[in-house]
Formats: C-alpha cells, sequence, structure tokens
C-alpha cells in the first residue's frame, strides 16, 4: 500500500518489528505506534490482534455497542486496548487478569526502558513493596525483576541491532545504558557475542 502511493501524507502504523525500516523508507508517512490507525478511507494495523480490535471499532461506530459486544463474544475476545494506546514490547495476554501487579510492573518497566526505573520505584508505582514484588516476579516468571527488566531492555536492544542500522551508542542510550562498551559487555554476556559481531552476521 505504501509502495503505491496510497499512505503518502497520510498516518500510518504497522508492526513494532518494521517501523524503523518502514519509517525510513517511507518519510512521508505519518508512522504511529498505534494498534491501528484509521486515516480517512484508509486503514492499517500493527498485527492481527489490532486487526480485530479495528474491527471491533467499526462495528461499534457503525452498528453500536451491543452489536460490538455480540461479535466480541462470538470471538470469546476481550477488547482491553485503546487505538492509540502504543503497541507493547510484551504481549501480556491474560495477565492483567491473573496478577495486575505484575502486569503493571512489566507495562511500567516497557515504558521506561530508555531511561530506566529503579525495581523500588517500580514497585512502588505498582502498589507494592520492592521485596513482595521480588515474590511475585520469582513465582509468576522464575527470576528477579532486576534480572527480568535487563532481560526486557536487551531484547528491545537486540532487535534494534538485527532490524535496523542505527548506531550502536544510540542503541545503547535508547534501552539505558550508560554507554556503548557497557551496553556491548550487557549484551554478549546475554547472547553470546557482540553486537556489532551479530549485525555484521
Amino acid at each position: 500500500v505504501a509502495r503505491a502511493g496510497l499512505l503518502e501524507g497520510r498516518s500510518a502504523t504497522t508492526h513494532w518489528e518494521d517501523m524503523e525500516d518502514f519509517s525510513a523508507a517511507f518519510p512521508g508517512v505519518d508512522v504511529r505506534p498505534d494498534r491501528y490507525v484509521i486515516d480517512g478511507p484508509v486503514f492499517t494495523s500493527g498485527g492481527a490482534s489490532p486487526t480485530f480490535d479495528l474491527m471491533l471499532h467499526l462495528v461499534r461506530t457503525r452498528l453500536g455497542m451491543a452489536a460490538a459486544l455480540d461479535v466480541a463474544s462470538v470471538f470469546i475476545y476481550d477488547q482491553t486496548r485503546a487505538a492509540t494506546d502504543a503497541q507493547p514490547l510484551v504481549s501480556l495476554g491474560r495477565l492483567d487478569g491473573y496478577d495486575p501487579r505484575l502486569a503493571q510492573a512489566i507495562r511500567l518497566m516497557e515504558a521506561h526502558v530508555d531511561e530506566p526505573l529503579t525495581i523500588d520505584a517500580v514497585a512502588k508505582r505498582a502498589g507494592v513493596t520492592a521485596r513482595t514484588l521480588e515474590s511475585i516476579f520469582r513465582k509468576s516468571i522464575g527470576e528477579t525483576p532486576g534480572a527480568y527488566y535487563l532481560r526486557l531492555r536487551l531484547a528491545a536492544a537486540r532487535r534494534l541491532v538485527v532490524d535496523t542500522r542505527i548506531a550502536m551508542a544510540d542503541i545503547a542510550g535508547r534501552t539505558g545504558f550508560s554507554s556503548a562498551a557497557a551496553f556491548s559487555r550487557a549484551f554478549s554476556r546475554a547472547f553470546g557475542e557482540a553486537p556489532v559481531r551479530l549485525r555484521r552476521g
């Protein structure tokens, strides 16, 4: 659609893995991190689940809430996100219902990849003590909040290393590392090779 010029001058979205490359390839498109975008007659979504959100939005606006709820019930689908919510790095599934404290902590970490919060700050915002948060993480995920947070940041960094041409120093900054050297050391420990070597293939 973008190659055909149909998105030129319009807002659109795509899957988060493709967002950097898509934005670079089509500078005339206002690329947004939203789950789905409606710009006039053009509808775009960031994946399969957001497409369902888009469909329910169209049903609701054209046929009413009752019809949208009926459609959602047929598919046993629970819509919990708005169109303008950024696509998550972590898909929580029904984790919000299972333990909303864990879900909130993960979302906080995800929202602060570039400037990491302390675990105490994450716990406080999630409404628990740091000790309770550690217990929740160990029981549910099998690792400490700090270890999970680092893994989340490194996963985000790895995607940038593999899928973009962004400089390593910039990737380090985007994922909360104090320097390219600190980033490279942490990356090498986690993935068994330096980010520069991984990019070179």
